[in-house]
C-alpha cells in the first residue's frame, strides 16, 4: 500500500481531517478548503452516492438541482483512509475510503473545446505527423478513442511518430483538464500502469513517458502518482521511460517532496551496462541533492532526445540546453 498527504484537489493546499458535523441533512463527515472547496469523506465505501449528495447540499444550500457538474460545480474524487488521513492507492485491488471534493466554478466550460470535431484514427494520425495538437485537443474531448490510439502509437522509439504522439498526450491532458474531465485521464493512467505488470496482455514500454506527460499538464492533481511512476523502474525493461519521464517532470515539481531518492542507488546507475541510462542518470541526478560526481566520460556520452518534432543526438552534458 502507498499512501500519500492529503492536499486539496483544486488548489494543492494541505488539508485538516474532516470532521463529522450535524447539518440539516444529518450527520457528515467534511471540511472545508482555504480556497473554497469543500471535501466529504465516505469511510466504507459502501454510501458514496450519498457521501456526493451530501457534498452537493453543502456546496448548494439553495437545492442540489442547482449543481450541474461541469457547468457551475466541479467534482474530484481520491482513494483515501480517513483513519490516518491519507490518500492511499492499493496496486490492483479497490481500496474502501473516498474523499469528494466539490467546488463552484466561476464560469461554464470553454467554448472553443465544445466545437464538434470528428476525426478517424487515419486522420488522428496526421494530426499527430504534424504535430496540430489545437485541433488534437479539441477532438479529444468529443472522442475518448483519442488517448488509446496514443498509446498504440508510442511503441517505437526510433520513429519520430512515437514521440509526437508521446508530446499529444500532454496536450490532450490539458485537453480535458480544460473540461474538468480527470476521470478520463486517470482511467487511461490505471491502464498504463497496468500495461506495465506481469498480469497485463501487453507490454507498455513507454507508458511512464505518457504518465509523465499527463502528470506535466497539470502536476498538483496528480502527485499521487509521481511515487507511484518512479517506483517502476525496479523493472529494467521501464528504467529508461521511467527516468525521461521523471526528468521532464523535475521541471515542472521538486521532486524531493515526492520521491525519497537513494544516492547509492543513483551513483550505481552511472555504472548501468547501457549508456542511455548513465546518461538519464547523471541528469537526474543534478535535479536531486544528491552529492555525486558524474564522471567525464558520462557527460560525452550521446544521447537521442525529442526535441519540438525532432530526434536529435546530443552530449549528455549538453541535454540541458534543449530542455
Amino acid at each position: 500500500m502507498r499512501r500519500q498527504p492529503t492536499t486539496c484537489l483544486f488548489c494543492g493546499r494541505n488539508i485538516l481531517p474532516p470532521e463529522e458535523h450535524t447539518t440539516e441533512i444529518g450527520q457528515v463527515i467534511y471540511g472545508k478548503c482555504e480556497c473554497g472547496a469543500i471535501y466529504v469523506c465516505e469511510p466504507t465505501g459502501h454510501n458514496q452516492g450519498e457521501a456526493l449528495v451530501d457534498a452537493m447540499f453543502l456546496i448548494s444550500p439553495k437545492g442540489i438541482e442547482n449543481v450541474e457538474f461541469g457547468v457551475n460545480f466541479e467534482l474530484r474524487e481520491r482513494d483515501y483512509d480517513y483513519r490516518t488521513h491519507q490518500y492511499v492507492y492499493i496496486k490492483n485491488q479497490l481500496f474502501s475510503g473516498r474523499l469528494f471534493f466539490i467546488k463552484h466554478l466561476e464560469g461554464g466550460l470553454q467554448e472553443e473545446m465544445q466545437e464538434k470535431i470528428k476525426i478517424s484514427k487515419r486522420d488522428f494520425i496526421s494530426l499527430v505527423e504534424k504535430r496540430d495538437f489545437e485541433t488534437i485537443q479539441k477532438a479529444s474531448v468529443q472522442n475518448k478513442l483519442i488517448p488509446g490510439w496514443i498509446i498504440s502509437l508510442s511503441y517505437d522509439r526510433e520513429s519520430p511518430t512515437s514521440w509526437k504522439a508521446i508530446e499529444a498526450m500532454g496536450h490532450v491532458a490539458k485537453a480535458y483538464i480544460k473540461v474538468r474531465d480527470l476521470d478520463t485521464l486517470r482511467t487511461t493512467i490505471r491502464k498504463l500502469l497496468w500495461s506495465m505488470t506481469d498480469e497485463s496482455g501487453g507490454i507498455g514500454w513507454r507508458s511512464a513517458e505518457l504518465i509523465g506527460e499527463i502528470i506535466s499538464a497539470e502536476p498538483s492533481l496528480f502527485e499521487d502518482i509521481i511515487p507511484i511512476l518512479w517506483s517502476q523502474r525496479e523493472e529494467e525493461s521501464f528504467l529508461e521511460s521511467v527516468l525521461r519521464s521523471i526528468i521532464k517532470l523535475s521541471r515542472k515539481v521538486d521532486l524531493s517532496n515526492y520521491i525519497n531518492f537513494d544516492c547509492k542507488e543513483l551513483e550505481n546507475l552511472l555504472h548501468h551496462e547501457n549508456d542511455n541510462i548513465k546518461s538519464l542518470s547523471a541528469l537526474l541526478i543534478k535535479t536531486t541533492k544528491c552529492n555525486i560526481k558524474i564522471p567525464e566520460e558520462v557527460k560525452k556520452y550521446p544521447l537521442l532526445i525529442y526535441n519540438n518534432g525532432n530526434l536529435v543526438e546530443v552530449k549528455t552534458e549538453e541535454v540541458e540546453n534543449f530542455l
